[in-house]
């Protein structure tokens, strides 16, 4: 009798996981929200970076340009109808990366602002401190790989590993971000020292990658893009060092640009798709 009931509640569990799967669409692999996920890569007035992740009620921006670029960024913002940031992360304290933040901050409600150790000193990143210390907006700077999740994706910010670098760029916070099985890579502006440091991450192949210095290459270069291997590898300038597009067109990989133009996706799990290409693309 015992073992006629087990049989008969495996064969209710079975009957119910495969409802389930139906249910999903026949896809063992999807996200946990109908809703997409939209990946935004900003255009900007110069080479600088800015790039919005955002699904329903959940937003996190990567960068936020240089000054000149903070009226768009905030339009944006706007027409997306983002009025909150889970996380705003500044990769490091260049200012084609943090230029725009206080408009950005002055905008939107920030719960967090994520950026590197850094002891140099920084006009913009000293009135950014000044901001968040008096709206009362948490400053977090980490020093071991941090994983965040908002709304269904899971974020892995990786600290720079040393105290102090000769290029500021070498400061840089890299960020993986996980959507069911879609994965994407913004390197800040990893140079040759940085870049060695994130190949001992055990970086996944990624479908997107957001190719660091505005497609400058290093001596890494094509060591970190072999291992990431994007389908997709988007240039914030509307041009790449030959050696960039080389290592794109042996790993596969569509080339971008952003300076004219936004570059958009949207995920929905299972597969990235490309919605807007910028005015130049490989």
């Amino acid at each position: 009798m015992r073992k006629a009931a087990v049989v008969c509640a495996w064969i209710a569990l079975i009957f119910i996981l495969s409802l389930a799967y139906r249910a999903a669409g026949g896809r063992l692999f999807r996200a946990e929200s109908d809703e997409e996920l939209q990946v935004r890569i900003l255009r900007t007035k110069e080479d600088a970076d800015c790039m919005i992740l955002y699904q329903g009620e959940n937003a996190v921006m990567i960068d936020t340009g240089e000054a000149q670029d903070g009226e768009y960024i905030t339009e944006i913002l706007q027409e997306t109808g983002i009025g909150r940031l889970d996380a705003l992360i500044l990769t490091h304290p260049d200012k084609d990366h943090i230029g725009g933040a206080l408009a950005v901050l002055r905008s939107v409600s920030v719960e967090k602002v994520i950026q590197p150790c850094y002891d140099g000193e920084k006009e913009e990143l000293e009135a950014i401190k000044s901001y968040c210390g008096s709206e009362g907006i948490q400053v977090y700077y980490p020093n071991h790989v941090w994983r965040i999740r908002t709304g269904y994706v899971n974020l892995l910010v990786y600290p720079p590993q040393e105290k102090h670098y000769k290029d500021d760029n070498n400061y840089s916070l890299a960020v993986l971000a996980e959507h069911g099985k879609v994965k994407l890579f913004f390197g800040g502006d990893a140079l040759g020292k940085r870049s060695e440091e994130l190949m001992t991450m055990h970086l996944p192949k990624v479908d997107l990658y957001k190719v660091p210095y505005h497609g400058r290459a290093n001596r890494t270069s094509d060591e970190l893009f072999e291992t990431l291997r994007p389908d997709y590898a988007v240039v914030t300038s509307d041009t790449a060092d030959e050696e960039i597009i080389l290592c794109g067109e042996k790993c596969g990989s569509r080339l971008l640009f952003s300076r004219e133009a936004d570059v958009v996706f949207s995920s929905d799990g299972e597969r990235l798709t490309l919605y807007e290409s910028g005015t130049v693309s490989r």
